[in-house]
């Protein structure tokens, strides 16, 4: 057991590194975020068993129903497609149907391979003030439909020990969601992103302990429409739960908390704010359920994320509640 917790850990070690080395050729870290203040990743969301692909063949479904809000600090001039404003106000609602397939293959070596594809819906509303250069009153915007689909043709796992798990995932969002430019709010990001996330994970079932740890890094192609190339950014995800027996399953509760940096600067013509690097830090709690109901697994978690320290990035709270059943 130990020889493969040792081994696992190497290849989680090397994947990260190698992600955190790639990332650095990009730029250095400094403290200076994308085009309209966000990307395609949602600090705090990945950290969640209920991310996990399904350990025998079968198909996992969840759904995921989240809301953003928040604002930027008074006078940050924020590029939102070829526009420059401040004092940015949003509400971004995200209703997402998740598929995961694990066919049932065994790689050598004793991985696994999966599947996945996440569908979402989301709903936008932002406002934000001219800056001081141009003029006119504060202006709103709304958007609904079907956002940026994200594809994960690649999913690796591998059972360190009874209790560890490994993960290693590819995901590719595509710019599916529709985008103007001119307008504050859109259901899209208009480019491509690849997102590779290791994950690391404890499971105690007899204690009741769970213990979750991911890392990715997030490479984007140029919004063309505005010639705005966002930046790389990097993230770390973690979540504690402790479980006990209560409500005809195990409910338990813990911590989720994220760290967010972008590594390098945002170009183009149309990153009128130069480098325009976003970081944050956030921290809450998270209260999960699993039980079976008709012999089908089931699992519940409802997550408030509470955004700590912020830079050229709106600042603002995250709620998740997500439900998922096996097939």
């Amino acid at each position: 057991m130990h020889a493969n917790l040792a081994n696992c850990f190497c290849v989680l070690n090397a994947a990260l590194l190698s992600i955190t080395g790639l990332a650095s050729i990009g730029g250095s870290y400094q403290v200076l975020a994308e085009e309209g203040a966000s990307g395609h990743y949602q600090p705090g969301s990945l950290c969640s068993r209920i991310n996990k692909i399904p350990p025998s063949k079968s198909v996992n479904i969840f759904v995921d129903l989240n809301e953003y809000e928040g604002k930027t600090d008074a006078g940050l001039t924020v590029p939102v497609a070829g526009l420059a404003v401040a004092d940015v106000n949003v509400n971004d609602q995200s209703y997402s149907l998740n598929v995961f397939w694990n066919p049932g293959v065994e790689l050598k070596g004793g991985w696994q391979y999966a599947m996945a594809i996440s569908l979402p819906y989301r709903s936008i509303d932002v406002s934000a003030s001219p800056t001081k250069l141009d003029s006119g009153s504060r202006q709103s915007d709304k958007d609904s439909g079907v956002g940026d689909i994200m594809i994960t043709p690649l999913i690796l796992s591998y059972p360190i020990s009874e209790y560890w798990q490994s993960e290693l995932h590819f995901n590719i969002y595509s710019p599916t969601g529709s985008f103007d430019v001119g307008k504050l709010a859109n259901v899209g990001k208009n480019y491509w992103t690849f997102s590779p996330v290791a994950w690391l994970q404890y499971i105690e079932p007899v204690t009741g302990q769970e213990f979750t740890l991911s890392g990715g890094i997030d490479w984007n192609t140029k919004n063309d429409d505005t010639d705005y190339q966002t930046g790389t950014q990097l993230y770390v995800d973690s979540t504690v739960i402790q479980y006990v027996p209560l409500l005809w399953g195990f409910t338990g509760i813990g911590l989720s908390g994220y760290w967010y940096q972008q590594i390098s600067d945002d170009s183009g013509s149309g990153a009128v704010e130069g480098g325009f690097r976003g970081k944050s830090v956030g921290l809450g709690p998270v209260v999960s359920y699993q039980s079976k109901w008709s012999g089908r697994r089931v699992r519940a978690e409802l997550k408030w994320i509470n955004e700590l320290e912020v830079a050229n990035r709106p600042d603002g709270d995250f709620i998740s509640l997500k439900f998922s059943t096996q097939f």
